[in-house]
């Protein structure tokens, strides 16, 4: 978890632990956790966390929004699957998975977890950060201004921070790959499924980062767009309204523009990369 400000330190246990709280309901590599229980028993109604019933929900509203190029489900043959929710009284909530398929929330439970964190911190400003990908900020900044949030290098020839890009509120995400070396196409893209085809997902972009008001659309908007590439990514990240930083093979960077101007690379990077391109 990342760094926050006002009465945080005092919060840090009670702040982390509900990180580990949402972890343990949808952590796929758990086999305790909602989602290990509904992958080990798909077809039936098993009951389920408030965590669980509230990514879900977001994660049907964004594979709607994207056309279905965001899914958390997954079969092998790429049909459409479902997860499907209802009341179970006292109980809470019951979920049930579509036959031969599995749920994977992934990076949204990153972005749901961080907007927990943020939302629940008692401080003038926030930074949640889950890793590097998923960030939330509210609040005011240390400095005054905006918040800072730093771009990683996805290339193999330049394995450095590019620079920062400038947030003044809200929730970033940016998914892809590290290590690429410039002019390979396709990126394979290993730990991301192409819902359309159940394959990994094969594109010509290495990142997507994504900025909404949202931690969960956030992720789900920079997995689509990584996923669809460079031309179809930048019209679905218009027609959502969303502000996004595209980074491709071979080694250029394009920003929408409500990001561009908030972008500060770091001296000398632009001229690398031109002389790093193939």
């Amino acid at each position: 978890m990342g760094r926050a400000g006002g009465s945080v330190p005092g919060q840090a246990g009670a702040l982390h632990a509900l990180v580990a709280e949402v972890d343990a309901a949808l952590s796929r590599f758990r086999p305790d956790s909602d989602v290990g229980r509904l992958n080990q028993a798909a077809g039936a109604w098993v009951p389920v966390g408030e965590h669980l019933v509230a990514v879900a929900r977001a994660a049907e509203r964004y594979r709607v929004e994207t056309g279905g190029v965001f899914s958390a489900v997954t079969a092998a043959d790429g049909a459409g699957r479902a997860l499907r929710l209802r009341p179970a009284g006292a109980r809470g909530w019951e979920a049930r998975l579509d036959d031969d398929c599995q749920v994977d929330f992934g990076a949204i439970a990153k972005g749901y977890a961080a907007d927990l964190v943020r939302d629940r911190a008692a401080a003038t400003g926030v930074l949640a950060s889950l890793g590097t990908s998923s960030v939330s900020v509210g609040g005011d900044a240390p400095r005054g201004g905006a918040w800072r949030i730093a771009l990683g290098s996805p290339w193999h020839e330049l394995d450095e921070t590019l620079g920062y890009l400038e947030v003044p509120c809200g929730s970033f995400s940016m998914s892809g790959i590290r290590g690429h070396r410039l002019g390979v196409e396709p990126v394979v893209v290993r730990h991301v499924r192409d819902p359309r085809t159940g394959e990994e997902a094969h594109t010509d972009l290495c990142s997507v980062a994504v900025v909404s008001d949202d931690g969960m659309r956030s992720e789900a908007i920079s997995t689509a767009a990584l996923v669809l590439g460079l031309e179809d990514g930048m019209a679905l990240c218009r027609r959502l309204g969303v502000d996004a930083v595209f980074l491709t093979a071979s080694g250029r960077l394009f920003a929408s523009p409500g990001l561009a101007s908030r972008i500060a690379l770091r001296p000398g990077i632009e001229e690398r990369l031109t002389a790093l391109r193939p």
